[in-house]
């Protein structure tokens, strides 16, 4: 069996980097690339630009960064996990700064609640049912 995966599975990146869907953004992390991709789970939109790409990758550690308020003894797949994330077809995520997400297994009051006072001056969290949505710029 070969080790490598064939390139018809890969996903390539504005930066010339390939990327299985299931690839963790950041190594130690919970977020893989499909995350940022899938919504109502097909590969809708890939980023266009290194700027795109760019911001994806740092909402995906900002996105980590929370996780850890409110999942930090959890197992990791309890966890935050992105439902609409990067699509230039909506305006508010056309740009990958912005992504709707749940918790695995706490509901939104408690997540909200937890993460409200770890959102930054320049970030916006809201709760708009049935998700959470989080703003990076």
């Amino acid at each position: 069996m070969s080790k490598s995966i064939h390139s018809d599975f890969l996903l390539m990146l504005p930066s010339g980097i390939a990327v299985h869907p299931c690839r963790l953004i950041h190594r130690d992390g919970t977020l893989m690339w499909k995350h940022a991709f899938l919504y109502h789970n097909e590969i809708k939109f890939l980023p266009k630009t290194q700027a795109e790409e760019s911001h994806i990758i740092k909402t995906a550690q900002r996105l980590e960064e929370l996780n850890t308020w409110v999942s930090h003894q959890m197992e990791p797949w309890e966890s935050l996990y992105p439902y609409h994330w990067f699509d230039p077809s909506v305006e508010e995520l056309k740009d990958g700064i912005s992504c709707y997400f749940k918790h695995s297994c706490l509901n939104n009051d408690t997540v909200f609640d937890i993460l409200k006072s770890h959102i930054e001056d320049h970030e916006v969290l809201e709760q708009r049912d049935p998700y959470l949505f989080f703003k990076r710029c």
